[in-house]
């Protein structure tokens, strides 16, 4: 191997060490981009789960009306 084949055998690997470090950094981005919108769709779960536990505590007081309504109409 010549000197000007080592030279750009070197050239070569260097831009591809910058290839591989732009590739890892665009994966960094894309990982945050995801975990900002896990955290972003977990908060909507949670919200859901709350609204979730109010409508049910609102259907089980319907119920123990309905339940009262029945039981004045067997009488």
């Amino acid at each position: 191997m010549t000197a000007t084949d080592l030279e750009r055998k070197v050239r070569q690997l260097d831009n591809d060490v910058s290839s591989i470090y732009t590739m890892i950094a665009d994966i960094q981005n894309t990982q945050r981009r995801h975990t900002n919108r896990f955290n972003e769709l977990t908060s909507d779960v949670a919200a859901l789960g709350g609204r979730m536990d109010s409508l049910e505590s609102k259907v089980d007081s319907l119920e123990a009306k309905v339940d009262q309504v029945l039981d004045l109409l067997q009488r």
